[in-house]
């Protein structure tokens, strides 16, 4: 895990870099004239899941380093991956990309906000966060998330036929580098994780199916049509566990628990969508909906 983290930003970097190159100016300029849509999708991403972690984190009896795993997996942007599901489910591709790269670009200031700030005036014996340097995390996530969307941006405007050649490996490559970062967690911290799956498994699965349940309840509210509702759901619900691991890893040092929750929640969030993907399939096939 130590080199992983030694590589952090670079790893942060290269994946950024490949949102920025799938978003094209053109859809992202129509998006956001669709401001409700986007809105309800950001809303959610950066006010309501981090007041979800932060609910579990005060109400939930566990260990101080578990809380800041639990704050850490909820304040963090979609992962690459919600892309590539939201195809698959028939959602707003567009809408998607544009979701992950705009929570990307500002999460430079939601997250050291939320660590440095909200964190310690919320939870007791959270003021050892008070020490992070809010300016120095706020530039160096500008450099790894923001900067990177934008370079890739810009360079699929300007080489968008070598960027439609490329985009293919590319996406597989961010897909690897996200893969290795959950991989590293899980193996570096194993003996956590299986110790935390028995005794804190169940509590993990409740986060994730309260975010589910939660995103879904919201974009029912807005007269949204279906393809957005589904983007909205996934890239609220799949949350970015390589960069919560490497932005913990860090700021507060390796072989924590956070680390470990991080790693639990991209299993179970997989896990979740696989269920639903599956069931969907068996009720379509036998004519049950």
């Amino acid at each position: 895990m130590n080199t992983i983290l030694q590589f952090a930003p670079l790893v942060i970097f290269l994946i950024m870099l490949g949102v920025g190159m799938s978003v094209n100016f053109k859809n992202f300029i129509e998006v956001f004239k669709n401001i409700k849509v986007l809105l309800t999708g950001l809303f959610l991403q950066i006010i309501i899941l981090p007041s979800i972690g932060f609910l579990f984190a005060i109400f939930m009896p566990v260990d101080f380093v578990l809380k800041l795993g639990i704050v850490l997996i909820t304040c963090v942007p979609s992962a690459v991956t919600s892309n590539y599901i939201t195809k698959l489910a028939g959602g707003n591709i567009a809408l998607s990309v544009s979701l992950t790269a705009t929570t990307a670009c500002l999460s430079f200031i939601t997250i050291p906000f939320i660590l440095t700030i909200v964190l310690p005036t919320v939870i007791d014996g959270a003021n050892v966060f008070q020490k992070l340097n809010f300016i120095k995390m706020s530039l160096g996530l500008l450099f790894i998330t923001t900067v990177p969307v934008l370079v890739g941006m810009y360079i699929n405007s300007k080489f968008s036929i070598i960027v439609e050649k490329i985009n293919k490996f590319y996406s597989f490559f961010s897909l690897l580098l996200f893969s290795i970062v959950i991989l590293t967690a899980w193996f570096s911290e194993w003996s956590v994780i299986i110790s935390l799956y028995k005794s804190v498994g169940l509590l993990v699965l409740l986060l994730a199916v309260v975010v589910l349940i939660i995103s879904y309840t919201l974009v029912n509210l807005f007269n949204l049509n279906e393809a957005d509702k589904k983007t909205i759901i996934i890239e609220s619900f799949i949350q970015n566990a390589a960069m919560a691991i490497i932005v913990g890893g860090v700021a507060f040092g390796e072989n924590s628990g956070y680390l470990a929750i991080a790693a639990l929640y991209a299993l179970l969030q997989y896990k979740i969508l696989l269920f639903f993907w599956a069931t969907n399939k068996f009720f379509r096939k036998f004519n049950f909906s």
